[in-house]
């Protein structure tokens, strides 16, 4: 290899490894939408700590509403963001998103009886009025696009948007399977929830300046998948509830 080209790659290989050295020296603060007391939070927040144990981090996973998450990602406040779709990258090219989903999250719609709904298609056949927690903007393009035959709008929490039903104030609550709190979980029982009308396979996003962490913690991503761990926290949060 000519001395230049050499010079070159020790030079690249020693930022990097500055950058992690950097990074290492200090708590990495994440964002998620989702609530403390969800299965997806619990899973998540398991996932990350040993996503980061794995690439010699120390990381901790806060909840934070959605547009407050992603203005501070946009600031530099936080060093990412947990739980985002595949096309979050499109409203923020400049991100880094992980190589793999850590897990794949279900959609599901919750009425008050069994209305037999399958898809985003036959939601719109079925009922009129339709809520969603704020801040989840795949629910929002969703529900918007299928107007005007529904009438969409965000509430405050998953629990929030169960309530509504049951009230009789909404025809239809979309929720995220894991999102459900512990305290939201009873009131499934009360009503009935759909099939999944679309499987999201979920990511972590770094900041634009965050690469070589977001290099690192996909290495990570793909030893923690080698052993396993993905199906064991699920068979966790998930099952064991």
């Amino acid at each position: 290899m000519p001395r230049r080209q050499l010079t070159l790659l020790i030079a690249a290989t020693l930022a990097v490894a500055g950058c992690a050295h950097a990074q290492a020296g200090k708590e990495l603060v994440f964002g998620t939408t989702h609530d403390e007391n969800s299965p997806l939070f619990l899973y998540a927040s398991a996932y990350l700590q040993q996503l980061c144990d794995e690439s010699k981090q120390r990381c901790t996973l806060q909840n934070l509403p959605g547009r407050r998450s992603e203005a501070m990602l946009a600031a530099g406040t936080i060093v990412g963001e947990v739980g985002r779709v595949k096309g979050y990258i499109q409203k923020h090219p400049d991100y880094v998103r992980l190589d793999e989903p850590f897990i794949i999250s279900r959609t599901r719609i919750f009425t008050r009886s069994d209305k037999d709904i399958t898809s985003w298609e036959s939601l719109a056949k079925k009922v009129k009025t339709v809520s969603y927690k704020r801040g989840i903007y795949l629910y929002q393009q969703r529900l918007e696009a299928l107007q005007p035959a529904i009438q969409p709008h965000d509430v405050q929490s998953e629990a929030a948007c169960l309530q509504m039903v049951l009230a009789a104030r909404d025809d239809a609550c979309v929720f995220d399977d894991g999102g459900i709190s512990s305290e939201a979980k009873p009131l499934l029982a009360q009503g009935h929830s759909s099939v999944s009308v679309e499987d999201l396979p979920l990511y972590i996003y770094l900041g634009k300046d965050n690469k070589a962490l977001a290099l690192s913690l996909s290495e990570a991503a793909r030893r923690l998948a080698a052993r396993g761990v993905p199906a064991q926290l699920h068979r966790k949060f998930y099952e064991g509830r």
